[in-house]
Formats: C-alpha cells, structure tokens, sequence
C-alpha cells in the first residue's frame, strides 16, 4: 500500500508542487491592490516576482506533460519495438553506413525531380545518375525576349534551388540511438531538449507581458482581510494554472505525437535496412558473428 502511494506520489508530483505554491501565493491576500506610482525599479521588482511564478507553474507543467507521455502506452511500445529492431539488425550492423549512402543518395534524387517537375523540368536533363550536376547553359536568347524572359529565369531559379537542396542525412547514428518533413523524410523531428530550448523562449516572452501587466500595480499592508485582493491573487494564478494546463497538454502530445512519431520513423527504416539485407544473396551478406569464426 505504501508502494502505491509513492507511486502515486511521484507520478503526480508535478500536481502537488503547483498546487501548493499556489495556496501560498494566494495567501498574500492580506494585503490591498492599488495604483500608487511606483517607481520604475520598484515596478521592476513586482515583475520579477510575478514573472517567476507563471514560469515556474509553466515549467513544472511541462515535465509533468512530459512524464505523463513517457507512461504512455504508445511511447513505450515505440521505445521498445525501436530497441528490439537494432537487436534484430545489430548482426549487419557495420552494412548500416552503406545503406544509409544508398538512401541518401535516393532520397536527393527523388526530393530534386520534384522540384524540377514543378517547372516541367527533367531530372536526367539537369544530373548524372551519379547525382552530378550537368552543364547548365542558360539560353541567352530568351533571356532577351520580353516574352519567354521570365519563363527562362524561372528554369534557372529552379535548376539552382535543386542543385543546392539541403536534406537531412541518414545515417547509422541516427537510427540506432536517441536524435520530418514532407520534403525531408529523414529529418526525425525534435529531440526532447530541442523542444525545450524552444517553448522556453516562448514561455519566457508571455510571461513578461503579463507579468509586466500585473507587476504596475503597487501593494500596501492593511489591517483587514479584502475579498477584492483574494479575487486579484487568485485571478492571476488561475491564469497561470490554466496556460499551465495548455502547456502540459501541449507537451503530452508532444511526446505522444511527434517524438513517437520520429521513434517510429527510425525503426521503420532499421526495418527496411533489414529487410534489404534479407534480399541480398546468402553469399554477399555476413555477420560480425560468422566473421569471428
């Protein structure tokens, strides 16, 4: 029973700690809310303290939206299911670089011909199957036609835009351990830090609004308890609690969406990895495990 409670405890933790800061920021409604000039470092000041509080009630959202995806179901079947396929390919696991060569190449191929069919444009007219640009020799003559001088710049737009196209490379480090796009099939998507650096700068930028909206008001002792300033104190940690909220349930489908999704994505190609190596003629294919023999 006491094992059930730690539990509990600690996988609803995050609860706890907003909760109970809270009570006690609330407990300052013992003092009065009132416009009384304040000077600019004593406005400075309230800021801070209000601006640190929504961050911390945002924060501990956030792990707790990240914890609450970690146990998710889906999360830890992709976790496992990507740990069990390294295991299944670990035996051809140094033809993994080379795969991931034959991918990238194939990938740049398919990710050029589209831009260039956007234009009406060839892919063999424009590179070598090597995946080499040919010689591009923009036609001067329409160039100098009002008519075709635009259609022309575009062929050349699009022949530089394709030869210069950045893609995210695959590679054995990728798929096996812990780091898309439409256009970029391999791009994984964030790592679980990436996503922290960058709802950070945006948690931090909202709360120096409302904190600086808050933080102009003054406060002052006063003898009797106020209704108003529990409602004042209260009204701004329920707004906390609720972007709170929207940032746990942010960060829950964060990790239950596009992290999973990025988990998915690498053991689906360790599949297809292994599954080209299942293709291959007895002969060519051998294992770290044959080759110590």
């Amino acid at each position: 029973m006491n094992e059930k409670i730690r539990d509990f405890f600690k996988q609803n933790i995050g609860y706890f700690i907003v909760a109970l800061v809270s009570i006690v920021y609330i407990a300052t409604a013992f003092i009065t809310v009132d416009e009384t000039g304040k000077t600019i470092g004593e406005i400075i000041a309230d800021t801070a303290v209000v601006f640190f509080l929504g961050l911390f009630i945002n924060r501990v959202f956030d792990l707790q939206g990240m914890m609450n995806g970690d146990r998710d179901e889906r999360v830890q079947m992709a976790i496992v299911t990507h740990g069990e396929t390294v295991v299944k390919i670990s035996p051809y696991i140094d033809r993994l670089d080379e795969w991931c060569k034959l991918k990238n190449e194939e990938n740049l191929k398919v990710q050029r011909t589209r831009v260039l069919a956007s234009e009406g444009m060839r892919y063999e007219d424009y590179f070598n199957e090597d995946g080499s640009a040919k010689d591009f020799i923009p036609d001067e003559e329409k160039l100098k036609n009002k008519t075709l001088r635009k259609t022309e710049k575009a062929r050349i737009r699009c022949f530089k835009k394709a030869l210069h196209l950045k893609l995210t490379p695959i590679t054995a480090g990728a798929l096996t351990s812990e780091g898309g796009k439409k256009q970029d099939p391999y791009n994984f998507g964030r790592t679980k830090g990436q996503y922290e650096t960058q709802t950070s700068v945006r948690d931090i930028i909202t709360k120096i609004c409302i904190a600086g909206i808050f933080g102009y008001y003054g406060v002052r002792l006063i003898q009797d308890f106020n209704y108003a300033t529990l409602i004042w104190n209260g009204l701004q940690v329920v707004i906390f609690l609720i972007m709170g909220c929207i940032k746990m349930y942010n960060s829950f489908m964060f990790v239950t969406g596009e992290y999973r999704t990025r988990i998915v994505n690498k053991t689906n190609n360790l599949e297809m990895f292994h599954n080209y190596i299942q293709s291959l003629p007895k002969e060519e294919v051998k294992t770290e495990v044959e080759d110590e023999q």
